[in-house]
């Protein structure tokens, strides 16, 4: 089918530079245009990624952090790095309830390294697996504990 003949004027959206762009593509013209109606709603349905640890002297990967920032509940210094008396502070954004399946992982990282104990790494990553499982069952639920069904294309 030739694109000429094909309706594509729709809504279109982006990610970019950590931002999501929204845009109207319009057959007519071939351009996308901004929003220009006020009042419309636009819900976001989103798996939100923990921010990872920092060690002692490293800045935060994204963009927008300035000094004396706050950083998995620490404070940046003036250079936006992690001091090293603020190393321990930092919290994890896992929620709680998942952390037993990341330390099954530790584990079975350690027993991985001898071949005598391969069977209780193998146990080891089947725990981690389970926790797995249960934290992207947990990802797709609104807090009440309904189910969130997004129709149409993922990008994972």
């Amino acid at each position: 089918m030739e694109r000429q003949s094909m309706n594509i004027s729709q809504w279109v959206y982006w990610l970019e530079r950590d931002s999501l762009l929204l845009a109207y593509y319009s057959e007519a013209t071939d351009k996308f245009s901004s929003p220009s109606e006020t009042g419309k709603k636009v819900h976001l349905f989103y798996i939100a990624r923990p921010d990872k640890y920092l060690l002692s002297g490293e800045s935060p990967e994204r963009d927008g952090w300035g000094a004396n920032d706050t950083y998995l509940n620490v404070s940046l210094d003036s250079n936006i790095e992690m001091t090293d008396a603020s190393f321990w502070g930092q919290e994890n954004d896992i929620p709680e309830q998942f952390h037993e399946a990341l330390v099954a992982r530790v584990i079975a990282n350690g027993y991985e390294r001898q071949a005598e104990t391969l069977q209780l790494a193998s146990y080891f990553i089947n725990k981690y697996e389970v926790g797995v499982k249960e934290a992207k069952k947990y990802s797709y639920r609104g807090r009440d504990g309904s189910a969130i069904v997004i129709s149409g294309g993922y990008d994972f």
